[in-house]
């Protein structure tokens, strides 16, 4: 319970969390980039969620970002592309007030087609648990009233049960999403979305925080991508 004298004054801040897709985001990260004909430019997922907050119009504080990404498979790891990511979500491990929360990252094969690790038009990968990792943690810490405030930052519709549940247990929810994403599966159960223009991005980007590094004495120099 909050002291009344801080309801008085007006101090009371809004606990967020926010809750990022890592595949869904960065998919649709490169398709804007590629829809704008800009050079991509990486993301420091510890800032996104701040980027966001800064745009609600309440008095709010991100506590804790969560990022779901995916973990993978032992034959994909033998490719030097997904040795380098998973090299970066493990440094990204050690970031400040974030935690990852893995799922799978599995191949899938083709029937009657011979299957080459170092050939990918011989199978296609497939993302495992990301979705309900990300549900369970927004409903069970919803319930816990770990905070007043969620941002989800994914285009993908299929969390509209997540959604609807949270809307009725009272929480706000926003929605941050790329201009070429359609949400409209979740109108009338959020309350607030935020489009991911490049002012958000320039400001949550790799190159801005290197700056900023550059001119501090930050201990935690967590790279990200």
């Amino acid at each position: 319970m909050y002291p009344l004298n801080l309801f008085l004054r007006g101090f009371i801040m809004h606990k967020v969390m926010v809750f990022i897709d890592y595949q869904n985001f960065n998919i649709n990260l490169k398709e804007h980039y590629r829809i704008e004909n800009k050079e991509f430019k990486s993301v420091d997922y510890r800032n996104l969620g701040k980027c966001i907050n800064k745009i609600i119009q309440l008095n709010s504080e991100v506590i804790k970002t969560y990022v779901f990404a995916y973990k993978p498979c032992e034959d994909l790891m033998k490719l030097y592309s997904y040795q380098k990511y998973y090299e970066w979500l493990t440094k990204l491990k050690k970031a400040k007030y974030l935690e990852v929360i893995e799922g799978r990252q599995e191949i899938r094969t083709f029937k009657n087609v011979k299957y080459d690790i170092n050939d990918p038009s011989t199978y296609t990968t497939t993302e495992k648990e990301t979705d309900i990792n990300l549900a369970t943690h927004m409903v069970s810490k919803g319930f816990q009233n770990a905070y007043d405030i969620a941002i989800l930052v994914s285009g993908d519709t299929d969390y509209t049960s997540v959604i609807q549940t949270l809307h009725n247990l009272g929480k706000i929810i926003v929605i941050a999403h790329f201009k070429h994403q359609n949400i409209s599966k979740y109108d009338g159960i959020y309350d607030a979305d935020v489009i991911l223009y490049d002012d958000i991005l320039d400001e949550a980007s790799n190159d801005r925080k290197q700056i900023k590094d550059d001119n501090t004495d930050e201990e935690d120099k967590t790279d990200t991508e």
